[in-house]
């Protein structure tokens, strides 16, 4: 028993060392003034977000991105919101960010999974400004 929870642990901590800096870099982004469309996209592909349409002055994306479904609706710097769900182990967590604020969420699916809060309460204690720069994200941005 004690094996599993040492797993657990292992994968929550290595999925906050990820999502932690990975959110961080995506809300800067989000919120980087006279930007231009050419070098947004340039910098979501850094951290393998792909999946683009544009309309008008609309953009959207929608990724999996270490089983983060992560998806981006951005009319402008003021005018953004940010969705990263949860899947597999981590169904029912969920973060919200527009100009606005941030909401993150564990209940968000009827079949939340467990480690969802742990992911949560976890993910709200690592997130604050600065962040560091973990290896695990590190290694995810070498990634091919």
């Amino acid at each position: 028993m004690k094996s599993t929870n040492v797993a657990i642990d292992r994968n929550t901590r290595e999925s906050v060392e990820f999502l932690v800096p990975f959110t961080s870099t995506l809300v800067n982004l989000l919120s980087t003034p006279n930007l231009t469309l050419w070098n947004f996209k340039k910098e979501l592909k850094k951290i393998k977000i792909n999946n683009f349409s544009e309309k008008d002055i609309h953009f959207e994306s929608s990724s999996i991105v270490n089983n983060f479904k992560v998806y981006i609706l951005y009319g402008g710097t003021r005018n953004f919101m940010l969705k990263i769900e949860g899947l597999s182990n981590y169904i029912g967590f969920c973060i919200m960010v527009t100009n606005k604020g941030m909401v993150v969420n564990d209940d968000t699916a009827d079949n939340s999974m467990d480690l969802s809060k742990s992911l949560k309460e976890q993910f709200l204690l690592n997130y604050k400004s600065p962040y560091l720069v973990t290896d695990t994200y590190k290694k995810f941005l070498s990634k091919d």
